[in-house]
């Protein structure tokens, strides 16, 4: 779908920017959950060793973390498909969504650094 000048369409840029958008989306949120999975494992490693102990506020944030990644993939399982109407906002949603999921990383480190001192 091009113009008469051979520029794309207003739909065609949306759905091009509402593709490459996704594709940058599901890359970040492949890496969101390798590193929760090397957060974790560190976790499971300093309880083992000792040096960190278990406690429910550690949980609760590991909880929370967990909530918020299941956040995030649903919302962008759902701007993925959506019209191109509901998309932009959509996306604003998914943005709010990484924040939040970006703080709940840095609160169980910061969970986790504390508790290990």
């Amino acid at each position: 779908m091009s113009t008469q000048y051979g520029r794309p369409s207003r739909h065609v840029r949306s759905v091009s920017a509402k593709a490459a958008y996704s594709k940058r989306a599901r890359k970040k949120l492949v890496e969101s959950k390798a590193k929760l999975y090397d957060v974790r494992a560190a976790i499971k490693r300093s309880v083992a060793t000792g040096s960190l102990k278990s406690s429910e506020k550690l949980e609760s944030v590991q909880w929370a973390m967990d909530t918020r990644l299941a956040a995030a993939e649903s919302r962008l399982e759902a701007l993925q498909k959506s019209g191109e109407a509901e998309w932009e906002q959509l996306r604003d949603e998914l943005e709010n969504a990484w924040e939040d999921l970006s703080h709940s990383i840095n609160t169980l480190v910061a969970r986790v650094k504390d508790e290990s001192d």
